[in-house]
């Protein structure tokens, strides 16, 4: 398990967390719901849009929208931060004389 791969996903489940609290816990209206509901997700559905592809969006439901946009967004985080700590151990493991 590579811990900068979590500590990279940790703020992207947090701020899911809280659109979802925000939307379960207070009196918020459809429209509020909506959009926080959205906001994980924004940039993503975004990325469709600019790609001309918004037309797929126009037909599914919020759970798969979830499932669609959020794994890889947690793949891409988690494989980014262990990346990076690979390419810190690998530096550290280096002979003195190899730098």
């Amino acid at each position: 398990m590579s811990r900068l791969g979590l500590f990279f996903c940790a703020p992207y489940a947090l701020f899911i967390a809280a659109c979802i609290a925000y939307v379960t816990m207070g009196e918020v209206d459809y429209d509020s719901q909506f959009a926080f509901l959205q906001l994980p997700v924004a940039a993503q559905m975004e990325l469709l849009h600019v790609l001309g592809m918004d037309r797929l969006l126009s037909d599914i439901s919020w759970p798969d929208a979830w499932g669609l946009f959020m794994t890889p967004a947690f793949l891409l985080l988690y494989a980014t931060g262990s990346l990076i700590e690979r390419s810190f151990e690998r530096r550290r493991a280096l002979p003195p004389e190899a730098e």
